[in-house]
């Protein structure tokens, strides 16, 4: 199982994601998981610093909260 940091995320990756945890300001937002039970995949759209840490957008047009930047996601090409 591959897995990359947050600040090493490129753009056009998938990754494995929880399901909606919630909303920020209308837009949902998602976690990174670490089981294929569960998961969703989540093409990478870009990341950008933010104030508090690192947010993930993704073409769905779901996002992060502010991450650590060591925080790990699991690829989904290698997950299965």
């Amino acid at each position: 199982m591959a897995t990359v940091s947050t600040s090493h995320l490129p753009a056009g990756e998938p990754v494995l994601t929880t399901a909606v945890v919630g909303t920020d300001f209308g837009l949902p937002l998602v976690r990174p998981t670490r089981t294929r039970q569960g998961s969703e995949v989540r093409v990478v759209r870009s990341r950008c610093r933010a104030h508090g840490g690192v947010v993930v957008w993704f073409t769905d047009g779901t996002k992060t909260p502010p991450l650590h930047g060591r925080t790990v996601w699991v690829l989904a090409d290698s997950a299965a």
